[in-house]
C-alpha cells in the first residue's frame, strides 16, 4: 500500500506528468501503479489526456525533410512501375470482357449518370451487386482514350498501383516519423507477388483505385490531426479527407472499414499522448466518416437495392460461428502467401471448418493467440506503432471475414491494404535490429543487404508471375496447375478458343466444365452459341434448351434460341425468346437490334423503331442500326 507522501505525489503530478514518469518518481512499475490507484480510488482528471513524458511532436512534412520524403515517393513510384511494366503488352482475360470487352456501358459518356445508378458492368450480359461506380467511371474514361486497346487499360492499373505505394509512404512516414521504415513499407507493398491479382488484371483495379482515395483520405486526417496538437485549426483537411473517403467507398466496398481505422488511430497513437482539451477535438473524428457510410449504406441497400436481383450469397447457408472458424484458418495461410509467395494463382479455396477441433483450427488459434500475446506484450511496452500496424492488417480483412457472407472465404488480392501492417512490422524489425547494430559494421550492412534482396527476390517474383496475366492461354493454364477441378475455369477457357474461332477446342473445354458441373448452365448456353455459329441450329435448339431448364433467368440464352428461331422462319417463336431476354436485360442491344428488324420485316414500324432506339440508347453510334430509322 502506498504511503500517505506518496499519494500525494500522485495527485500533485496527475495532469502534468504520465503514469509512466510518475511510475519512476515513486520506483514502482506503471502497472503496481494503477493497481494501488484503482485501490486508493484515485481518478486521473480528464483520463485519456494525461501529458506524456515530453510535448507530443506530431510527425509532419516540412520544408526540412520535404526534398527527402519527395524523392522517396517517387524512387517507390519508379521502382513499382518498373517491377509491373511488362503487364503493358497483356491482353484483356476473364472479367474483362464483362467490364471492358462487352460492356455498353462505359462505351459512352452519356451513360454517366447510369453508371451511378447500377451495378458495375452493367451493360453487360454480367449480372451482380458490387457497386462501383468510380471504377466503371475510370474505365469510361480509358475506353474513350484506348477504345479496346488493352495497353491504356494496364497502363492506368500500373499507375494507381504505384501511386497507391508512394502513398503508402507518404502515410507511414505521418505515422512513425521514419523515412526508412516508410520507404521500405512502400516499396515491400509494392513489388510483393501477392498484389500481381490486383494489377496485372485489369478486373482488379478496385484495389488500387480505393486505395489511392483511401490513403490520401487518411493522410489528410492526420494532417488535420497534427494542426490540432499545435493549435493551427484547418477544417478544410478534414472535409477534402470525408470527400476522398466518400471516392474510395464509391471504389469499392471494403473501404467501409474506415471510421474502425479512425477510431484505432485515435485510440492507440493519439490518446494519452496529447493534453485533454485537444484530444477532446480529436476523440469523435471517426463521427463524420461513419455517417458517410450510413448515407452509403441507406443509398445503395434503399434506393440502389441489386440484391433483389439475385439469390443470396450459397455461404449464407453455413451458420455464422464455421463461417468465423473458417476465416480464421485463412490468417496463417495469408501469413504464409505473405513471407513465402509461392504458388500464387487466383483460385484459391480453402474447407469449411466443420468442427473447431481440426488440425486447422487448432493451427490458427495458435497463431491469432500468438499475434494476440504479442500485441498485448508490445503494448504493454508503449510500442504503439506495432500495435496500431497489427490492428490496421486485422481491420482490413473484416469486410471479407464473411461475418456478412459473400461467395468465397479467401482471396490473394483481399489482402491489397492489409498487407501494408504486415510490411510495416517487417521494415521496423530491420531497422530496429539496424540500430541496436551500433558499432557492429558488418550486422549494418548485412541487414541492409537482407532489405534489397528481400525486395529483389520479390520483385522477380512478380515479374515473372505477372507473365501468367499475359493473355487468356497463358492465364487459364497456370490456374488449371491448382484448382484442375474448377468447372468455371473450362467455362471461360471455352470463351477464349471460341473467341479466337477454333471452335472444336471450345466446345471440348465446354463439356469438360460440363463433366465437372452437370448443373453448369452456361456450359450448356456456350455449347449452344457454338452451334449457332456452325449453323448447326438443331443442335443450338437442344443445348439452349437444356441451359434454360438449368436457369430460366439466363437472357442471353433466350437471346441466343431468339436467334435459332428467326434462322429456322419460326418468328412468333423468335419474338416470344428475344422480348425474354429483353424483360430480363433490358441493356442487351443485340436483342433489342434482332427485335427491332424483325418487326421492320412485319411491317409494324412502331414496334421496331420503338426497339432500336432503345438499343441506340444503350450503345450510340451503331451506323446500321441508325441507318434502319432513317
Amino acid at each position: 500500500m502506498l504511503k500517505d507522501a506518496e499519494r500525494k505525489i500522485i495527485e500533485e503530478s496527475l495532469g502534468k506528468l504520465s503514469l509512466n514518469a510518475i511510475a519512476r518518481n515513486l520506483g514502482i512499475s506503471p502497472r503496481h501503479l494503477k493497481r494501488e490507484m484503482r485501490e486508493l480510488k484515485i481518478h486521473p482528471k480528464g483520463r485519456p489526456g494525461i501529458i506524456p513524458d515530453k510535448p507530443y511532436q506530431p510527425f509532419s512534412i516540412s520544408g526540412r525533410n520535404r526534398p527527402a520524403v519527395f524523392l522517396s515517393c517517387c524512387l517507390v513510384f519508379v521502382l513499382v512501375f518498373l517491377v509491373y511494366a511488362n503487364t503493358l503488352g497483356s491482353d484483356f482475360i476473364w472479367d474483362d470482357e464483362y467490364l471492358i470487352t462487352h460492356n455498353s456501358q462505359i462505351k459512352s459518356f452519356s451513360h454517366i449518370a447510369s453508371v451511378f445508378k447500377t451495378y458495375i458492368g452493367f451493360g453487360s450480359e454480367n449480372v451482380n451487386n458490387f457497386y462501383r461506380p468510380l471504377q466503371e467511371l475510370s474505365n469510361m474514361v480509358d475506353y474513350f482514350l484506348w477504345a479496346n486497346d488493352p495497353f491504356g487499360f494496364h497502363l492506368t492499373n500500373v499507375i494507381l498501383h504505384s501511386l497507391a505505394a508512394a502513398l503508402v509512404c507518404v502515410f507511414v512516414f505521418y505515422i512513425c516519423g521514419n523515412l526508412f521504415i516508410a520507404s521500405l513499407t512502400a516499396i515491400l507493398f509494392g513489388v510483393h507477388p501477392l498484389n500481381t491479382e490486383a494489377v496485372a488484371y485489369v478486373a482488379g483495379r478496385a484495389d488500387p483505385l480505393f486505395s489511392v482515395f483511401f490513403l490520401a483520405s487518411l493522410i489528410l486526417l492526420v494532417r488535420y490531426v497534427n494542426h490540432l496538437v499545435k493549435a493551427r485549426a484547418r477544417p478544410s483537411l478534414l472535409l477534402f479527407s470525408i470527400v476522398l473517403f466518400a471516392c474510395s467507398i464509391l471504389s469499392k466496398e471494403v473501404s467501409l472499414v474506415y471510421p474502425l481505422l479512425v477510431i484505432l488511430y485515435i485510440v492507440v497513437i493519439v490518446k494519452g499522448a496529447v493534453k485533454q482539451a485537444v484530444f477532446e477535438k480529436i476523440k469523435y473524428l471517426w463521427i463524420p466518416s461513419l455517417a458517410v457510410v450510413l448515407v452509403y449504406a441507406y443509398v445503395r441497400f434503399q434506393v440502389l437495392n441489386f440484391f433483389v436481383k439475385l439469390p443470396p450469397p450459397m455461404f449464407a447457408r453455413i451458420p455464422l460461428f464455421n463461417r468465423l472458424l473458417t476465416f480464421a484458418t485463412t490468417i496463417p495461410e495469408y501469413i504464409g502467401l505473405l513471407i513465402a509467395p509461392v504458388g500464387l494463382h487466383m483460385e484459391r479455396v480453402i474447407p469449411i471448418v466443420l468442427t473447431p477441433f481440426q488440425p486447422m483450427v487448432l493451427l490458427a488459434a495458435l497463431v491469432i493467440g500468438g499475434i494476440i500475446a504479442g500485441t498485448v506484450f508490445l503494448h504493454r511496452r508503449g510500442n504503439r506503432l506495432a500495435v496500431f500496424f497489427i490492428g490496421w492488417f486485422f481491420v482490413n480483412l473484416v469486410p471479407v471475414s464473411n461475418i456478412f457472407p459473400i461467395n468465397s472465404f479467401i482471396a490473394e488480392h483481399w489482402l491489397y491494404m492489409a498487407c501494408v501492417g504486415y510490411f510495416f512490422m517487417i521494415s521496423s524489425a530491420i531497422y530496429l535490429i539496424y540500430e541496436k547494430a551500433k558499432g557492429n559494421m558488418y550486422l549494418k550492412v548485412s541487414l541492409a543487404v537482407l532489405a534489397l534482396v528481400i525486395a529483389a527476390v520479390y520483385s522477380k517474383v512478380t515479374i515473372d508471375r505477372n507473365k501468367d496475366w499475359k493473355d487468356e492461354p497463358s492465364f487459364f493454364e497456370s490456374t488449371l496447375k491448382y484448382s484442375p477441378n474448377n468447372a468455371r475455369l473450362y467455362l471461360n477457357f471455352g470463351n477464349t478458343y471460341y473467341e479466337k474461332g477454333e471452335l472444336n477446342k471450345a466446345i471440348e473445354k465446354y463439356r469438360k466444365a460440363i463433366e465437372l458441373d452437370e448443373k453448369l448452365a452456361d456450359a450448356y448456353g456456350n455449347i449452344g452459341g457454338v452451334n449457332i455459329t456452325l449453323r448447326n441450329f438443331p443442335e443450338a435448339e437442344k443445348y439452349l434448351m437444356k441451359a434454360i431448364e438449368l436457369d430460366f433467368n439466363y437472357p442471353v440464352a433466350h437471346y441466343a434460341l431468339g436467334v435459332v428461331y428467326y434462322n429456322t422462319d419460326r418468328t412468333a417463336d423468335a419474338i416470344q425468346q428475344l422480348e425474354l431476354a429483353v424483360r430480363q436485360m433490358p441493356n442487351h442491344y443485340q436483342a433489342l437490334n434482332l427485335l427491332g428488324k424483325i418487326y421492320l420485316q412485319e411491317g409494324d414500324r412502331n414496334k421496331a423503331e420503338k426497339y432500336l432506339r432503345q438499343s441506340l440508347r444503350v450503345m450510340p453510334g451503331q451506323k446500321d442500326i441508325e441507318s434502319l430509322l432513317k
